[in-house]
């Protein structure tokens, strides 16, 4: 198969051995477990507290946790998959600037990756906004505490992909978590400051969208400039 007809979930599977919509799958059904189990143990602890499960679920529901929790855990989602790198001097580095198409073939894999990790995103914040709508656990202003977290994410996605360019591997490892995390807090406390108000979110997904895609053009630039060969 010529390297200029690879589909895009065809290099990731050569990569990876899934393609593209596995991944995805695979990542959005991860994040929504860790998201169920995390609130979950957290309402057993409530519980053995407040002797009673509508006490307990009047403790957790409305509460900074909750929106805490989904950030958290789709944020170690895009962690994880945002620090997955194929270096030269890893195990199989080398084998993989052999394969068909070479770099051209990495790069429809990074950009594979890309569309699952944001697919797994949009998944995750499903999941978040369905408990919140069944009144399971409920989230201070409902969707639009989803549409914040989600959105900050997305602004995420794009700083890690800058924190690629970084030469040092610890530094990046270190600070990749801390950026993730920061920003989506930022989804969780700026809902409580605008009052729920859903406009400035949209503005920050609408702006999120050519941020990454700037990134991940960057990204992969200095990877082929200054990792791909060395």
């Amino acid at each position: 198969m010529k390297s200029n007809s690879l589909t895009l979930s065809q290099a990731h599977k050569i990569y990876t051995g899934d393609s593209m919509g596995m991944f995805a799958l695979k990542l959005s059904i991860g994040g929504i477990l860790m998201y169920s189990a995390t609130i979950f143990t957290f309402f057993i602890i409530m519980l053995l507290s407040e002797g009673n499960v509508s006490d307990a679920l009047k403790e957790l529901s409305g509460t900074a946790l909750i929106n805490t929790f989904l950030t958290m855990d789709a944020g170690i989602v895009l962690m994880i998959t945002g620090l997955i790198h194929y270096d030269k001097q890893f195990p199989g580095g080398k084998y993989f600037r052999t394969v068909n198409g070479g770099f051209d073939t990495y790069r429809k894999m990074k950009n594979a990756s890309l569309i699952a990790r944001v697919i797994a995103l949009i998944s995750i914040m499903g999941a978040g906004a369905i408990i919140d709508r069944l009144g399971l656990f409920k989230l201070s202003f409902g969707t639009n505490d989803v549409i914040y977290i989600g959105a900050f994410l997305l602004i995420s996605i794009g700083l890690v992909n800058f924190m690629n360019l970084i030469k040092n591997p610890a530094v990046r490892g270190l600070s990749t978590p801390f950026i993730i995390f920061a920003a989506g807090l930022l989804g969780v406390i700026l809902p409580n400051i605008l009052d729920g108000k859903i406009y400035f979110a949209l503005a920050v997904a609408v702006i999120a969208v050519p941020f990454i895609v700037i990134s991940q053009k960057v990204m992969l630039n200095d990877y082929k400039k200054n990792k791909w060969n060395k």
